[in-house]
């Protein structure tokens, strides 16, 4: 294990008893927001956590890098009703020291989820959320706060004009699959994993992000090769995979594009 993952381990040990003890939310104001002013019995509504951060302060992706962990939420919604897991629009890089490098948000971020809706809902129900995060500058401190929105159902649900702008702009950095007939692939070496993006043009830049912790190495530079009809991202592996992986996840984001979620298939070296 390299010295800096040590230290870092440490550190993290060293924090744990902190996250027993999350204080009220200081540097993020956070809220449960719906893109629908009423729903209605029997379809999906859009809900999201929206965080505003102050300056200078972060939150976590789902995959959060060398250090820091995601926001979690304990949902509490009226019988019948059931929530999907939030969705996670593409993260930034944070890399304030060559050795680590994190994903996360500045800034404001809304993670958005769907809410399903039975036949059943009366006139007006309440959604709340225990939610949790970790807000990191210089530091990092674990927040929390009770969510709670209450949701008026009409016969037709109406779109929020407040909000309408908010989860209209996610929607666009949340991944999309890959367009019709890109395809993937992934040659596994002895240190490197070579992600091939084959396409319909060349590709001039792109950068993914891993979802999965522990395989490449976050911090080193992705090495991208423009082809004739794509591109080629060569990913250093981490020093902590252990076992040969069948399957590279993650998101690919190219300029200019929407953010792609990639599912590409490992191909391992013959022996």
């Amino acid at each position: 294990m390299r010295p800096y993952l040590s230290v870092l381990t440490g550190l993290l040990v060293a924090l744990a008893p902190a996250y027993a003890q999350e204080k009220p939310a200081q540097h993020a104001r956070v809220e449960l927001i719906s893109q629908q002013s009423s729903i209605a019995a029997g379809t999906d509504a859009l809900l999201g956590v929206h965080f505003v951060l102050d300056s200078g302060w972060h939150i976590y992706w789902v995959n959060p890098g060398d250090s820091g962990q995601p926001p979690s939420f304990k949902w509490n919604v009226p019988a019948g009703f059931s929530a999907d897991e939030v969705q996670w629009p593409r993260p930034e890089r944070m890399q304030a020291i060559k050795e680590l490098a994190d994903f996360g948000y500045h800034n404001d971020v809304l993670l958005p989820l769907t809410l399903h809706v039975p036949a059943s809902a009366k006139s007006s129900e309440e959604v709340a959320a225990d939610a949790k995060w970790l807000v990191c500058r210089e530091v990092c401190i674990p927040e929390h706060k009770q969510l709670q929105l209450t949701l008026p159902v009409a016969a037709k649900a109406q779109l929020n004009p407040s909000t309408a702008g908010l989860f209209a702009n996610t929607k666009k950095l949340l991944p999309k699959p890959l367009p019709h007939g890109w395809k993937t692939k992934v040659i596994s070496t002895k240190d490197d994993f070579v992600l091939s993006i084959t396409g319909t043009r060349q590709i001039a830049k792109a950068e993914f992000f891993p979802l999965d912790p522990g395989q490449i190495d976050n911090p080193s530079p992705q090495k991208a090769q423009p082809s004739g009809t794509g591109i080629t991202v060569t990913l250093k592996k981490s020093d902590l995979l252990v076992k040969p992986i069948n399957v590279l996840r993650g998101v690919l984001v190219i300029p200019g594009n929407p953010p792609y979620q990639i599912e590409a298939p490992v191909h391992q070296p013959l022996q």
